[in-house]
């Protein structure tokens, strides 16, 4: 129902969302007023949304624009270190869902001129890059930012950085590397071989580098009559398997070299993955990131049916939080995940399959375990999600809404916070019948069912002071586009603390990298964050209880 404001609620005399409150303020994006965040925040959120499809209202390229100013003000202001720094801890700590916006933005710093950023920025390349795919990214980017820097590219700083990601890796390590991940954007392990001058650490560097520059042919003549160390045997053994895979059509030799070679799906030709024999072999070894995207697949291919010891070990890994913590799984990877195998077909082809219900709880349980656990604040809670119109702008290129990102975040956080109330609100508070004990595509149902409307940030604590609801803290997802209500979401966290005597905090989670808040930065007890990070739940926590 549309929720009434009591006469102790001031409404009439106070600015409209539509005018400033202070001179700090500026206009967003829908005309209203709010603040700017902090170009380090403005990062932080850039690190965990991208601007890939840009926003309600703002394009994908004006974004991106944003966001790039906002790190080079940051550099310029001398912050380019702890920028990287930043950088450097969203990627090793695995909190943000794709990499491409982690790697653009040290791309940036690498480019730019001003040389301690740039020497931090080539010293984090080996921690950030950890994979073939994110190497070839960071090059790519770096040669689409050559023409507007001033910097070249192919110095002798990136001819080091590269070199040494190469011959620092342990040998069979980067065996299986180069042949997992052979090249992206139109680059390849032979074009940065050559354009890094690279000289071998070590042997087995030296025979991976042949294999890779001469081919396997020339590596058999060199090695053949050799007396080859073991580790070198071992490597010669493995890239044999790799090239014999490519040339058999015998499922019984396929699987065998998968089992003793733990070979990859990426190993294999496409007639391969017809067989449901070889989905079993593969799925023995399969990397959680691996297993996530084939969920489909695998069901499709009655691998994972009911009472199969293939599902029950699929439910398993998805359950076992060492397992999604050691292999770096994003919250927001298992959720699209989630809302992927639910539909039962894939975004592209013809793919279909019938849900398996314990996957699909598995995956729920996934989504929660793949958070940074922390212990509860004790503290009461009121989670406000937005449901406005803005809000029905996809998350990094998903199929995921910011509505549905929004209102998974919240029902982490009830989960965590025993004391929690949840309301929707777009221009009004609307019915949300959605408890902390429900699955996500539970949740996910329910709001899809909520109404679209305008935004008005102020309505959960305007909602909580006309309920009587006690609350120590507000959290709203949001886009931060508000323009509608008469009374400024600041404002109405003021009149609560006022109204009710309790100190309350307010926390925005931002679902959308543009450069507007609702916090107020001079109040101490408003903290603007992004909303789907997965250090999230520590943040709240630490903010909550005054660690930070």
């Amino acid at each position: 129902m549309e929720m009434e404001y009591s006469e102790d609620v001031p409404s009439q005399g106070v600015p409209s969302q539509l005018q400033p409150l202070t001179d700090k303020q500026v206009v967003n994006s829908a005309g209203g007023y709010t603040w700017e965040v902090t170009d380090i925040t403005r990062l932080h959120r850039f690190l965990c949304f991208g601007s890939e499809g840009g926003t309600y209202y703002i394009k994908e390229e004006q974004l991106g624009k944003e966001n790039v100013l906002a790190l080079i003000r940051l550099i310029e202001e001398g912050r380019g270190s702890e920028a990287v720094e930043e950088i450097k801890t969203f990627s090793v700590e695995g909190r943000t869902a794709k990499s491409d916006p982690i790697l653009f933005a040290l791309a940036v710093c690498s480019q730019h001129s001003d040389s301690k950023t740039k020497r931090a920025a080539f010293k984090a390349v080996k921690d950030v890059c950890r994979i073939p795919t994110h190497l070839f990214t960071f090059v790519q980017f770096k040669k689409a930012l050559k023409e507007g820097m001033e910097c070249g590219m192919w110095g002798r700083a990136l001819r080091k950085a590269v070199a040494d990601w190469y011959n620092e890796k342990d040998p069979m390590a980067l065996a299986l590397a180069v042949t997992k991940y052979k090249q992206r954007n139109g680059w390849s392990h032979k074009d940065l071989l050559r354009l890094s001058h690279l000289r071998p650490a070590n042997e087995g560097i030296a025979l991976v580098t042949k294999y890779i520059t001469k081919g396997w042919k020339n590596v058999q003549a060199a090695y053949r009559d050799k007396e080859n160390e073991d580790d070198i045997k071992k490597i010669l053994e493995y890239l044999e398997a790799v090239e014999k895979v490519k040339h058999t059509t015998n499922e019984v030799e396929v699987i065998h070299l998968v089992e003793e070679y733990k070979l990859v799906r990426e190993h294999l030709l496409t007639n391969h993955l017809k067989s449901k024999e070889v989905w079993k072999a593969l799925l023995r070894e399969m990397p959680m990131t691996a297993m996530l995207r084939n969920l489909g697949k695998m069901t499709a291919e009655l691998l994972l049916v009911p009472g199969s010891s293939e599902t029950a070990m699929v439910c398993e890994r998805l359950q076992n939080e060492k397992y999604l913590k050691k292999a770096r799984v994003h919250p927001f990877n298992v959720f699209v995940a989630l809302e992927t195998y639910k539909s039962g077909h894939g975004s592209k082809g013809k793919l279909k399959w019938d849900p398996e219900s314990d996957i699909l709880k598995a995956l729920d349980t996934a989504f929660y375990k793949s958070f940074k656990n922390v212990e509860p604040t004790g503290k009461r809670f009121v989670l406000g999600v937005d449901v406005s119109g803005s809000m029905s702008d996809r998350v990094l290129g998903s199929p995921v809404s910011c509505r549905n990102a929004a209102a998974a975040m919240c029902m982490a956080i009830a989960r965590t916070e025993k004391d929690s109330k949840i309301v929707a609100f777009s221009h009004k508070i609307v019915p949300c019948p959605v408890t902390a004990n429900m699955t996500l595509p539970e949740v996910i149902s329910e709001f899809k069912k909520i109404p679209m409307g305008n935004t008005d940030c102020a309505l959960p604590m305007l909602w909580a002071l006309e309920t009587d609801t006690a609350a120590d803290v507000f959290i709203v997802f949001t886009d931060n586009e508000t323009y509608y209500g008469d009374i400024h979401p600041a404002q109405a966290l003021t009149t609560y603390r006022h109204k009710t005597g309790i100190s309350s905090k307010l926390i925005v989670c931002g679902m959308t990298s543009n450069g507007f808040t609702i916090a107020d930065p001079d109040d101490r007890g408003m903290l603007d964050m992004c909303g789907f990070d997965s250090g999230a739940l520590e943040v709240i926590r630490n903010f909550v209880l005054d660690f930070i």
